[in-house]
């Protein structure tokens, strides 16, 4: 038992804290009120529901959400992350540069799908940022927006680890972001 505290007690000194402030400004084009397409919708539905994926820090799914042992971080609903490109970025994505960069990488990930095979047009392009399934991540609410925990609060290199964090290390961290939580 003493051998157990020392241990955690030497882990956690060796844990160094970098508190930073991000300063950034995110430029959107002019865009339209973000509202939820029927396409979106579906996708939405068969990724969250109809496949029931897991969020993919937590791992905690839609069918999952009231257990507490497997919904660890209190998550009340399961979202749907843009995560090659941000949904109001769209109106600012080139289809010239999208068909150069981007579109030679999907196609070697995913040979054998059929939209893949020819160039996007703009339409195209707008589509497949609002609802394809190669630009959606499954998250739940907390590690999509929470503060300190969420992919839209925190930088990609501090988010991007995070499901593979060690428990005692997780637990640090949950423990830190609650004391925080507790001086609001």
């Amino acid at each position: 038992r003493l051998q157990d505290q020392l241990r955690v007690y030497k882990t956690v000194q060796a844990i160094r804290k970098n508190p930073r402030k991000l300063d950034e400004i995110a430029f959107y084009p002019v865009h339209d009120k973000r509202r939820e397409t029927p396409a979106y919708k579906n996708v939405h539905k068969k990724m969250v529901r109809d496949q029931d994926r897991p969020c993919l820090i937590c791992g905690v799914r839609n069918s999952s959400l009231k257990d507490p042992k497997t919904n660890t971080y209190g998550a009340k609903a399961m979202e749907t992350h843009h995560h090659v490109i941000e949904w109001a970025l769209a109106n600012a994505i080139s289809v010239e540069k999208f068909n150069k960069h981007l579109l030679p990488h999907l196609r070697k990930r995913h040979p054998n799908r059929h939209e893949y095979k020819q160039d996007f047009s703009q339409k195209q392009l707008l589509d497949w940022v609002d609802h394809h399934e190669d630009n959606l991540w499954v998250l739940c609410d907390v590690h999509h927006r929470a503060k300190y925990l969420g992919i839209h609060e925190i930088t990609f290199p501090i988010w991007g680890p995070m499901d593979l964090l060690g428990d005692d290390f997780e637990d640090y961290v949950r423990a830190e972001i609650g004391k925080l939580k507790g001086k609001r």
